[in-house]
């Protein structure tokens, strides 16, 4: 099996697998030794380090008395026997995960440290882990870890620690909820959070959590046609989901600093029957990755929206679905993908009251992409199936380096485009870079594209086509390929489609006005930001309206590769870029920051199974605009302890946005800037546009300083488009040097019609034409 089409799945299953009632153990420095300065989550003393317990360890019980022994730091992990040296007896073994050189499990540290005499394990690692082992293990963050290292330090030849630790039952804190959130059971993995906000975005708030959960991060999220808010998120397998409501009416409207009363709603993948068996044990048929997915009111239930649920286990695809806004969910489905051994599964939903899509990838050899249909509202995913890699593209993103799926988008506009799926994934740019398996040779974006979907064809039909290439032959510019865990794609409310992608230090974006079949130039939407070359991850895209457009990102403060920024004084913030005219000939975007605080200091992780750094976020956050054109994030943070969801929303929609306009397909945009040869000597510089799918506008300019030419246009009256020559013909009025003229200027596509031509012509007798000397045009 090849190694770069396992990253996604086993970096989920192996460096995300939480002890699912992992209790909020802590740690001492006893003796009067240094102190740490992280004390966040503590409840026994206010200079501790927060601990959380490996539920498979110490024959499946948290300790109940303290453990006060020193510490003694094992080289290598502790991976092999003897990496114990003889003072373990008696002591608490110390091993850090980042030493790890190979595949080791955890329960075999722990082994190794008792034969050697040890009573405890504290493994340094930013995420929970599952060790069956007959002592205590216990998992302190890489930043405490570092000062056990460090500060509190240790005999080099003994290994043995120059203070002692004691390690303290766990003790559960009473819930805090400064937000009025509600159902939050007793114990919480970390102390309530609400930050002050920003100029644009509402107090950062995080989202309660049972203590035994150990994490929530990659949150997932969805907003349906009533402004319920649904968040979503992992603990890891076998632990399952956790998720949380807004909905106004039975959970309150927002308080005075836009926060919101959320309601936890437990473990969805739980279902209807087995909840009292996931409460106690917190055990779940999931955890690996999840997704949510809304359907639109259903007039036999209420006009109540569908709620789907999907979650990913070792082998499966579990999925379930909720008609009462997540107060209850139906049983699980254990088995909704029809082919076995899966990995990173997306979910969307159409706007009727059933039917939902699934992609998930197949873990197996083909890397295949399969897509299937439910019209059970997510019980069963059988009602149609199609594949998303076609046959021209295989070769290029098939084995050996495959690719990486994206989500899955239908197009929910009431266009003739209604029903449209697309489904965007990254990859190789042509059999040869396929050749290198190397993540850093995919340098390529595709979408697959099924049109005309029928809901009772039970066969779905994909075609490819290529979004964006750095280049054949090419790393991209960062070096580090386009694999950055994961492309996102939107579909806005008109049909038009929108893509982002990241290089692992810019954030790229495309759009699409012909229905998927031919996209933009990409942009840096980090270009001319405080995030310019910057290191900038896991982009998620969202739009509605007429071109209304949000991309939010991880941004951090250093330059240089997430993976390898400095661990210590890397500070990252969630960043977004928000566009009013997305599918624009020169779309404007507006960043701005959306964290109050930093919601992570170190490294990021891009690299799966095979990354060496910190994994602590996960693989990427969600981002959803919601009926009243607000931009919704939640976010993974561990600023303050274990990383756990936060949620933070824009405070007032974006001026500018239009909710009328032409579907894409039907729209016409043309544009371009650059020279031709001067009618008499010299060059003449050019620059026009148009664009008729909102309210038609359209300008452009000519100079031709040989001929004393200077041409503004004042009215565009008319734009004609040939569709065969991939030309427009604009008419319309303007001035030449002051003086009143009409003119006409025809425009090729200089990339379906190379080299691209421009000619114009004016009523005062000037005209001219030639093939472009540089520049572009661009006729969709």
């Amino acid at each position: 099996m090849k190694k770069l089409l396992m990253l996604s799945f086993w970096g989920t299953i192996l460096l995300l697998s939480v002890a699912p009632l992992a209790a909020q153990n802590t740690v001492d420095v006893l003796n009067n030794g240094p102190q740490p300065a992280n004390t966040a989550g503590c409840a026994v003393n206010p200079n501790c380090i927060p601990a959380v317990w490996s539920t498979t360890s110490n024959a499946g019980a948290d300790i109940s008395a303290a453990i006060s022994a020193n510490f003694v730091f094992a080289s290598n992990v502790g991976a092999l026997p003897t990496d114990f040296p003889a003072a373990t007896s008696g002591q608490v073994c110390l091993a850090d995960t980042r030493d790890l050189t190979g595949t080791t499990l955890f329960g075999q540290i722990a082994t190794y440290c008792q034969a050697a005499g040890g009573v405890a394990l504290l493994l340094i690692r930013d995420s929970a882990v599952n060790a069956p082992s007959a002592i205590p293990v216990f998992v302190i963050s890489t930043a405490n870890g570092d000062f056990l290292r460090n500060t509190v330090g240790f005999n080099t030849t003994t290994g043995v620690s120059n203070f002692p630790l004691r390690i303290n039952p766990a003790v559960s804190a009473p819930p805090s909820n400064p937000t009025g959130q509600h159902n939050c059971p007793n114990g919480q993995a970390v102390t309530a959070y609400v930050g002050p906000g920003t100029a644009t975005y509402t107090a950062n708030e995080s989202l309660c959590l049972p203590v035994g959960a150990g994490q929530a991060v990659e949150p997932s999220m969805t907003v349906d046609s009533q402004g319920t808010i649904y968040v979503q998120s992992i603990r890891g397998v076998p632990g399952g989901l956790d998720l949380w409501r807004w909905y106004r009416t039975a959970d309150g409207g927002p308080n005075a600093d836009g926060t919101l009363p959320f309601k936890y709603e437990g473990q969805p993948d739980c279902g209807m029957f087995i909840t009292p068996f996931c409460t106690a044990s917190g055990l779940a048929p999931g955890g690996g990755d999840g997704d949510v997915a809304v359907n639109y009111p259903d007039p036999l239930n209420l006009n109540i929206p569908n709620l789907a649920v999907v979650s990913l286990s070792a082998a499966e695809i579990t999925g379930s679905n909720s008609t009462n806004r997540a107060d209850t969910f139906s049983t699980p489905n254990v088995a909704a993908a029809g082919v076995p051994f899966d990995d990173r599964m997306w979910i969307n939903g159409i706007n009727d009251p059933s039917h939902v899509y699934m992609e998930y990838h197949d873990f197996g050899t083909t890397s295949q992409i399969f897509v299937q249909r439910s019209a059970d509202g997510g019980e069963t995913y059988n009602d149609a199936a199609g594949t998303v890699v076609d046959a021209a593209t295989e070769p290029s993103v098939g084995p050996p380096t495959g690719n990486i799926a994206g989500q899955i988008k239908v197009d929910n506009s009431s266009c003739s485009s209604h029903g449209n799926l697309y489904q965007i994934f990254v990859g190789p740019d042509n059999p040869v870079d396929n050749t290198h398996n190397s993540l850093a040779y995919m340098n390529a974006a595709y979408v697959g594209v099924a049109t005309g979907v029928s809901l009772t064809n039970p066969t779905l039909s994909f075609t490819d086509y290529k979004i964006f290439s750095c280049g054949a032959g090419s790393t991209c510019p960062s070096g580090a390929g386009l694999g950055n865990l994961f492309p996102a794609l939107a579909v806005d409310n008109f049909g038009y489609v929108y893509a982002a992608w990241s290089d692992n230090s810019d954030v790229y974006y495309s759009y699409s006005t012909t229905l998927g079949t031919r996209w933009s130039p990409a942009i840096k939407v980090t270009q001319n930001s405080s995030q310019a070359g910057k290191s900038n991850v896991f982009p998620w895209i969202a739009a509605d309206a007429n071109g209304h457009v949000a991309i939010a990102w991880y941004g951090a403060d250093q330059v240089g590769n997430s993976n390898t920024v400095p661990a210590t004084d890397t500070h990252w913030n969630v960043f977004v870029a928000e566009s009013v005219n997305g599918h624009a000939n020169s779309p404007v975007f507006a960043v701005s920051q959306a964290t109050d605080h930093s919601n992570h200091t170190g490294q990021i992780s891009t690299g799966g199974l095979l990354g060496s750094s910190d994994r602590s976020l996960a693989d990427f956050f969600e981002i959803a605009i919601d009926p009243n054109h607000l931009v919704n994030i939640a976010y993974a943070d561990n600023h303050a302890g274990p990383s756990v969801t936060y949620f933070t929303r824009q405070k007032a929609a974006t001026a500018g946005i239009s909710t009328k306009g032409k579907c894409a397909g039907s729209s016409h945009q043309a544009g371009g800037n650059g020279h031709v040869k001067g009618k008499k000597s010299g060059n003449a510089q050019f620059s026009f546009s148009y664009d008729d799918s909102n309210q038609p506008t359209g300008s452009a300019s000519f100079s031709d300083s040989g001929s004393g030419v200077n041409f503004q246009t004042t009215q565009v009256t008319a734009a004609t488009f040939d569709q065969a020559a991939h030309s427009v013909t604009l008419i319309g009025t303007g001035t030449d040097n002051g003086r009143p003229v009409a003119f006409t200027i025809v425009a090729a596509d200089s990339s379906l019609a190379p080299p691209g031509l421009l000619s114009i012509t004016l009523s005062d007798g000037y005209n001219n034409s030639g093939n472009l000397l540089d520049g572009s045009i661009t006729v969709y």
